[in-house]
This record gives structure tokens, sequence and C-alpha cells, in this order.
């Protein structure tokens, strides 16, 4: 757990109950340190317990208490506006589980308290978060529910977020033109009430859901648009979002000095926003550079660091392109079975998702592998399937690449 965010939340709670919170947290941490210090023996646990688990044991202990006693000094409007505060922070350093936890306290626990509009950002941002966690069916009913609430206030940004959050639904469904739609729509709703952030979010949704498509030249374009938004608003975390976006992009079109270079740009603004979840996807893109350029021990190391932050964050789509990634790496070390195994773990979880952009991907270098190590028959089944999966998401430029390897393997046969 980022440390960052248990001193924000102190800081947080100080500002609400004062200074004899302060005191009492910081009573209760000593007391706690000292006991815990003495009772670190490996004659007393039944497992060993290193230094990295004694620090995120202390974390764990620290948040939760910081919150319990916040809850004590505080009366509900109050603590409310406390717990949603730190939501907002977590989903800033990527700590998706917590900020989960406390935006799920203020619709399910606290509603009667709430205002309307916190009720309305509260289900709009555990929509953003059920998303990231790959829990589509939730979000969708989240954004729904803040969209209502939205009403109730008559909140002018309302339909042109929700309208862009449902977009970016519709693109994970393989709905790729209905999200396409739906990212235009909020852009113009967007310009008509004055809001650049969803603007930028909107431009930058399309971007993706036209790399997803192969349209790069095209992706990149909303990306810049994105970009200059972002930049006069100051927002590290998507401007972070929009340099890695670029970044694979270029790597997409063989471009590797500018993929490095956007990718730099993003670890940048990550050492500053200490986000969690954007550290794991700039691993994963660092990993494929680094085995692009013949580098298997370094691509290993940071796809192995991501995977361990997609597992315990709940991301499975990313656990699943992180196997891929792995699948690519041990084919290279021609350690085939393994490589195998790896892209049978990712097209397993993109299937239980229906993910057809990944699942084309994972197909595809499937059937490399496969080409490589001389069995034809299941390549080129491999290759097809990869074109099938393209083809329901009409990724035209995908397609094409698909079938020059089909072409040149059944001309080989």
């Amino acid at each position: 757990m980022n440390k960052i965010l248990i001193d924000e939340t102190i800081t947080l709670a100080s500002k609400f109950c004062g200074k004899e919170y302060i005191e009492k947290i910081t009573s209760l941490r000593n007391e706690r340190e000292r006991i815990l210090h003495n009772i670190w023996r490996d004659d007393v646990f039944p497992e060993e317990f290193d230094s990295h688990r004694k620090e995120a044991l202390y974390r764990n202990i620290d948040f939760d208490t910081a919150i319990h006693f916040a809850r004590k000094c505080l009366e509900e409007t109050n603590y409310l506006k406390f717990l949603f505060s730190v939501a907002e922070s977590a989903i800033n350093y990527g700590e998706l589980n917590r900020a989960e936890v406390l935006l799920k306290q203020i619709t399910d626990h606290y509603e009667k308290y709430a205002d309307r509009e916190m009720l309305s950002e509260a289900h709009f941002k555990l929509g953003n978060v059920t998303f990231l966690k790959n829990d589509f069916k939730t979000a969708d009913a989240e954004f729904t529910k803040s969209l209502q609430y939205y009403k109730d206030v008559q909140n002018s940004r309302a339909l042109a977020m929700v309208t862009n959050a449902h977009g970016v639904l519709k693109v994970h469904q393989n709905q790729i033109k209905q999200g396409i739609s739906l990212f235009n729509e909020a852009i113009k709703l967007a310009q008509q009430s004055h809001d650049e952030e969803t603007l930028a979010n909107a431009y930058m949704n399309l971007g993706n859901a036209n790399h997803v498509k192969g349209n790069w030249d095209q992706a990149m374009l909303h990306y810049q648009d994105a970009l200059k938004i972002f930049g006069l608003l100051d927002h590290k975390v998507n401007l972070a979002y929009v340099f890695l976006n670029l970044a694979i992009s270029y790597k997409s079109k063989n471009d590797l000095v500018q993929a490095k270079s956007n990718l730099q740009k993003t670890f940048d603004l990550v050492k500053e926003t200490n986000n969690k979840y954007q550290k794991g996807l700039a691993y994963l893109l660092e990993a494929e550079l680094h085995y692009l350029d013949q580098d298997l021990t370094s691509a290993t190391a940071f796809v192995t660091s991501a995977f361990s932050i997609f597992s315990e964050i709940g991301d499975r789509l990313s656990v699943a392109e992180a196997y891929k990634i792995m699948g690519m790496i041990n084919r290279k070390n021609r350690e085939y079975e393994i490589a195998l195994s790896f892209f049978e773990n990712s097209r397993r979880i993109n299937e239980d998702f229906g993910n057809f952009p990944n699942l084309g991907e994972t197909m595809f270098e499937m059937g490399l592998l496969q080409e490589e190590t001389g069995d034809k028959v299941s390549a080129l089944k491999s290759f097809k399937l990869a074109s099938d999966y393209f083809e329901k998401i009409e990724a035209d430029e995908k397609i094409k690449s698909v079938l020059k390897n089909i072409e040149r393997l059944s001309g080989s046969k």
C-alpha cells in the first residue's frame, strides 16, 4: 500500500478532526510498533515475515486506524466528505481496492446522510474503479445510477461524463463503432458545457478506440488533442495516460525511439503521482520494448513486476496481457512449452471476458510459436482465429498483417 496515501489520509483527517486526532494516531502508531517489534521472532511466527511483509502490515494497520478514528470524531456529513476525499486520493495513487471500499461505504451505508451531488460523484467514481477492475456489469450499473443523481441536481456535466463512460464500456464489449459514436457525442456535450476535463478524456478514448482498430495515425491525432487540454489543466495522472498511449501507438508503428521517449515521460509523471495502476501499465510496455531490443532479462523483470501489481489490484485483463508478453519472451528463449502455457493462460482469461482485440493478439503470437516449432497446421488455425477476432471489431490493418502470415504459411505447405 502506498505510504503517501496513508500520510495524505492522516493529514486530511487532522484537518477535519483537529490536533487531538494527530496526537491519538501518533500515540497508537508508536505503541503498536513497540509491541510488534518485540514479537518479530522466528520461533513465534508460523511462517517467515520479511521486511516487505512487515511494512505492508504496518501500512494496512495505519490506514484502517486512521479511517476508524476519523469516524469517532466526525458527524456523518463531514465523515462522508472525508471518505470521499480519501477515495479520490486512493484513485489518484492507483489503490483501486481501497477506493472501492470507501466509495461503497458512501453509496451503501451512508446514503441517507450524503447529498445528491456527492452520491452522483461517488457512483461515477465507483463505476470508473470497477471498470478498471474489469467488472463491466457493475461499472455500467454505477454509471447509470450516477446519471440519475446528476439529473436530480441538474448538473450539466453529467450527460457528457456518463456518455463518455458508456463509450468506454462499448469498446470493451467489442462494440467499437458504437463506442466511437458515443465519444463523438460526449465531445459535443463537453464542449457545450465547457467541461475541459471530460472533453480531453473523450479525445483520449477516441484515440484508444482507433488504436484498437489499428488506425494508429488517427489515434495519435486524438491523443494530441487530449494532450493539449490536459497540459493546460496540469492534470498529471491523465497526462501520464496520454503519453503512455502515444508510446504504445509509436511501438505499434515500429518507431521505438518515439515509443521510448513518450514512455519515459510517462515514468517521469508516475514518479510524481505514485499511481500504482499506471506504473503497472508502463511496466508492461517497458517489458515489450526490452523484448524488441532482445534484452530478455530486463523484459522478464518488468513484466513480472507488472504481473504482481495487476494481480494485487484484480485487473485480470492486464494479467492476461502480462501472460502474453511472458509467452513472447519464453518463445524467444526457445522455452516453447512454457511459452505455450503462458499464451494459453492469456487466451483463457481473455475468453472469459470476451475481449476480441486481446484474443486476436494472443492467437497471433501463439501462431508464431507454432510456426517456429514446425506445427504449421496449428499455426494456421491460430492465425485464422486471430483474423476472425480482428474482423469482429473491424480492425482492418491488423487483419492485413495476419493475412500476410496465413498466405506465407499456406504457400509453404
